[in-house]
């Protein structure tokens, strides 16, 4: 009963949602709604209590043991994304790379100057070194995320070594979130490395919290505190999402089983505001005015009472469906096939939350819901396609802890629930290799139009002053990944022998018009990008319009 009454009441916060804000975001579908079956299975739990099992910890494994668990997660974190290792630069890549060899040393790298969009210095930084440690390759920057990811993997198993007591449920754990496909977006766009960078030392940070409560009173505790404040700074230099980190830091000290647990919980998050305050002050010094960034925040009652993100970042990680994938490469309708699979074991998970304490539980939900809670404020969302899936990054360690502490306790059933979990953790696996083949197309796509674009400027007349190129029609996504975004002027003129302005046209209906009624000057040239011929053809060159195209054509 209590199960049922909090699916009746999250139900009917939805439909209100949907009839106030019909406008809002377009995530309220059937991955919403399971996720609401997920919220009232989770609060009817908790509030019937939970199945008693036995808590004690593992004892010391083999060296054998140890090696081996640590072969298998490296393996997992690395394997499935190899064969993406040379997608390249796209998007944001460009810019950021153009950025780093616009700086004139570390310091000016780490503000990102003369471009300051955020303050990411951390993030900033990696991006300039890589430009004498590998030469600007992309290679290097994947192999880095790449191991980034391996990092984050070793950090989830220690933690949920030391939150499940079970090399078994650590090891389920870690091997999850290795493999998740959740996760490609951030292992295979080297623009995303700030959420990789943020994970690695939040989650550094948490390690060293625990550390704190294992140590005695003295100076060792003293180092741990200062690893963990330490760590937190560099988490939010590399993204403004480990800002709720002292959030699950105060979760984890207050629900632990101790005396005068909540005054070291209050203490140490305490503690946690210094950090906090010479982070926001160099913010606010580098950036000024606009030191909360450029989505700046958004505060209204949806984002405060139940933030529509996280219920998103859920419905993601349950559902991982690249649906135009399944569409384009396979039959339109496997996809149904795939959710109604994915719901199957959902539904394995609503029943094994009776095996999970109420603060374990509440614990791993501090890991979703607080990271998430600062996208939602600036009005950040996954899309569909799996398009933004890099924002799951820091908070799917809840999810991926949760699993381990499920596999970990199931008891009664332990083949039936061994095979449920590595059956998981296969398909997975399976997802995440095959969620690769978007942005290999999208990287031979780049390749197509930045040759294309190269040689109809080649065929422009070379006289002063530089010719203007208006370019319209440049794929901004492929199947999700992205392709050019806002940066194909950046990516496109280094690859020109002469000085040629580009100017992009916004793929908007009011912008094609204006430019479509618009006069040319003489040297000022339309080209579009055709997707039949896949070529770039000139539609139009100075106040004329070209009978034929200049250039390009099928080939």
């Amino acid at each position: 009963m209590a199960a049922i009454a909090a699916g009746v009441a999250v139900a009917l916060l939805v439909l209100a949602r949907y009839f106030v804000d019909r406008a809002g975001p377009t995530g309220w579908s059937w991955p919403v709604l399971m996720v609401c079956v997920l919220v009232a299975g989770a609060a009817g739990r908790a509030l019937l209590g939970h199945r008693s099992v036995s808590e004690e910890q593992d004892g010391r494994p083999s060296t054998g043991v140890r090696a081996a668990v640590w072969l298998v997660l490296l393996g997992a974190a690395t394997v499935p994304h190899l064969h993406g290792l040379h997608v390249g630069f796209l998007a944001d890549d460009f810019g950021l790379l153009r950025a780093a060899r616009l700086a004139s040393g570390p310091l000016d790298a780490a503000r990102l100057a003369p471009l300051q969009i955020f303050h990411r210095p951390v993030s900033q930084l990696v991006w300039w070194l890589g430009l004498d440690l590998w030469n600007g390759s992309p290679l290097g920057y994947h192999l880095f995320s790449v191991a980034l990811h391996a990092v984050n993997t070793a950090l989830v198993y220690l933690l949920a070594r030391r939150y499940i007591g079970s090399v078994y449920g650590g090891a389920m754990a870690a091997l999850l979130f290795a493999v998740h496909p959740v996760h490609t977006e951030a292992t295979l766009w080297a623009a995303a490395q700030p959420d990789l960078l943020c994970t690695a030392f939040s989650l550094s940070s948490m390690w060293c919290v625990e550390q704190y409560l294992a140590a005695p009173r003295g100076r060792r505790r003293q180092l741990a505190l200062a690893g963990a404040l330490a760590a937190f700074l560099l988490a939010l230099w590399s993204k403004e999402t480990a800002v709720a980190l002292p959030g699950v830091v105060f979760l984890r000290l207050v629900l632990e089983s101790r005396d005068r647990r909540w005054v070291r919980a209050l203490g140490v998050s305490a503690a946690y505001a210094l950090p906090l305050g010479v982070y926001l002050a160099v913010r606010f010094l580098v950036l000024g005015e606009n030191w909360l960034g450029t989505h700046g925040t958004k505060l209204i009652f949806w984002t405060a009472a139940l933030p529509s993100t996280p219920l998103m970042l859920t419905g993601e990680y349950f559902f991982p469906v690249h649906r135009e994938l399944f569409r384009s490469l396979l039959s339109p309708y496997l996809w149904v096939a795939a959710v109604a699979v994915m719901a199957v074991g959902l539904l394995w998970w609503i029943r094994s939350l009776e095996f999970v304490s109420s603060r374990r539980l509440a614990l791993y939900a501090g890991y979703v819901l607080l990271p998430a809670v600062p996208l939602s404020m600036a009005g950040l969302t996954i899309g569909v396609d799996m398009v933004n899936t890099r924002y799951a990054y820091l908070p799917s360690v809840g999810f991926a802890l949760l699993f381990g502490e499920i596999c970990a306790r199931r008891s009664g059933s332990r083949r039936r629930s061994a095979l449920v979990g590595v059956a998981t953790i296969l398909v997975a696996a399976a997802l995440s290799i095959w969620y690769v083949v978007p942005w290999r197309q999208a990287a031979l796509l780049r390749n197509d139009v930045l040759a294309a674009s190269v040689r109809v400027v080649a065929t422009l007349p070379d006289s002063p002053p530089p010719s203007t190129v208006f370019v319209q029609g440049v794929p901004l996504r492929h199947l999700g990944a992205p392709v050019f975004e806002a940066c194909f002027g950046i990516a496109l003129s280094p690859l020109l022998e002469r000085r040629v302005s580009i100017q992009e046209i916004a793929p908007t209906w009011a912008a094609l018009s204006v430019m479509s009624a618009s006069d040319l000057l003489p040297g000022e040239y339309l080209v579009s990008w055709n997707d039949e011929s896949e070529d770039m053809v000139i539609e139009r060159a100075g106040s004329h319009r070209v009978s034929e195209p200049m250039a390009g054509g099928p080939r």
